[in-house]
């Protein structure tokens, strides 16, 4: 790993002390102009769906087909960040998406009357094209960031990172949302192709080179696993990543949810209304989002960040049971905005505990690794969750309140493990790299 001269140490510290540094700078604005994108992305595809189709699992598939790549694609992501230029690894992954999302631009822009140029089959393909492109783009983006700042600035900018990361939950849906409320859903998917080519031009302009440690004296499996193997040979490492995979699982896995909840509980019934209704959904849960990671911008002290792991973690079961009784957009947007909130809380503290933990020869593929399973997590409860919203007996309210309720209870059932009392208690100690 090579480092330019643009890290230059600030003594003052605040809650945007990383963006001092030029191309962390530029990675960060790169981070939010790509996941404002996909989330843009997402929404507009599961809504497009749900209009071709009325089917709630044809919205869970769609939303797995671009999650669940990760399971596949991830551990291979990792040894490419670990082997090349990981800005050069970046800058690939945003041009072959803007180039999937001007395809799906296209082709739903130029239909006519009788239709549109695509069906559901196509859309589906696409959103694994997308998905496989992703499952590079964030290990690569999270093995690249800790070699921006020093490291005692760590902590901050995976948290300004992950705010970007999840406060585009946010930035996405509200860039499309005039778009769709005063001319039609379909001009709307131009937005994320101009987001992504923003994002591809700040890689671009990274001068830090960075690269991981491959061991060629072994074999190509070996190193592939690496992430894998360091993960499940890790104790504490191996625990915290399987509570966030449950995290992710059930309380995270809602976007297949919101154009049903839409629907049926918040009463919008227009055509229109299948596209506005999930935005606004998404717009409070990114709001919210940001408001939970720049909360954390400043804590440094490890004991206090274990126990808000633990805090935002049993608020993050209580969230979507909030969101299950509300009837109108305005409370429903304020529970969506306390479950961005909750759940960012819980992934930025994870993220950076992981991030803490792993050695920089590794980072790549550990990265990689956690987020194979972070993803792949959300993209089969996606296509869970939209399957049981097609049975005759289940209710949307019901779904999200059951699912919050079992997180919280499993929670409180990991103060038996000594390692994540151990987290909850102290916090993860930031070990020197090996």
């Amino acid at each position: 790993m090579e480092q330019d001269d643009n890290r230059q140490p600030s003594d003052k510290p605040g809650f945007f002390a990383s963006l001092a540094y030029p191309d962390y700078r530029r990675l960060w604005i790169a981070t939010a102009t790509s996941q404002s994108a996909a989330w843009a992305l997402i929404v507009l595809r599961g809504a497009l769906v749900y209009r071709m189709t009325e089917s709630n699992a044809w919205v869970g598939f769609a939303t797995m087909a671009a999650l669940l790549p990760s399971l596949v694609v991830t551990p291979l992501s990792g040894l490419l960040a670990d082997r090349f230029d990981r800005r050069r690894v970046l800058a690939v992954t945003y041009a072959l998406n803007l180039g999937h999302t001007m395809l799906l631009a296209f082709l739903l822009f130029n239909g006519d009357s009788d239709g549109y140029l695509i069906n559901e089959y196509h859309i589906l393909v696409l959103a694994v094209f997308n998905g496989c492109i992703r499952a590079t783009e964030l290990p690569t983006n999270q093995a690249l960031l800790p070699n921006l700042v020093p490291r005692e600035r760590l902590l901050n900018a995976v948290a300004l990172s992950q705010f970007m990361q999840q406060g585009s939950r946010m930035m996405g849906p509200l860039l499309t949302l005039p778009v769709i409320r005063f001319a039609d859903p379909e001009p709307a998917f131009f937005m994320p192709a101009a987001l992504y080519a923003l994002g591809w031009y700040q890689v671009a302009t990274i001068g830090t080179v960075s690269r991981g440690i491959i061991d060629v004296g072994r074999g190509a499996v070996f190193n592939l696993v690496a992430g894998v193997r360091y993960i499940y040979t890790h104790p504490l490492l191996l625990y915290l990543v399987g509570l966030t995979v449950l995290h992710c699982a059930l309380t995270m896995a809602f976007e297949s949810v919101f154009p049903f909840f839409s629907r049926t509980e918040l009463k919008m019934l227009s055509e229109r209304g299948v596209f506005e209704g999930p935005t606004y959904l998404m717009i409070a849960v990114g709001s919210g989002s940001m408001i939970g990671n720049l909360s954390l911008a400043r804590v440094q002290d490890a004991g206090i960040r274990g126990k808000l792991f633990l805090g935002f973690g049993l608020l993050s079961g209580a969230a979507p049971m909030m969101l299950s009784f509300t009837f109108s957009v305005p409370t429903a947007m304020a529970a969506a905005a306390f479950m961005g909130a909750t759940t960012a809380g819980f992934m930025t503290l994870s993220h950076g505990m992981v991030q803490f933990i792993t050695p920089d020869g590794l980072r790549g593929r550990v990265m990689s690794a956690n987020t194979w399973h972070a993803q792949g997590a959300m993209g089969g409860f996606n296509a869970v969750n939209g399957i049981l919203m097609d049975l005759s007996w289940m209710t949307a309210r019901f779904l999200l309140s059951g699912t919050g309720l079992i997180f919280i209870w499993l929670m409180i059932g990991t103060f038996a493990t000594a390692h994540l009392r151990t987290i909850y208690s102290r916090g993860v100690e930031a070990l020197a790299p090996a």
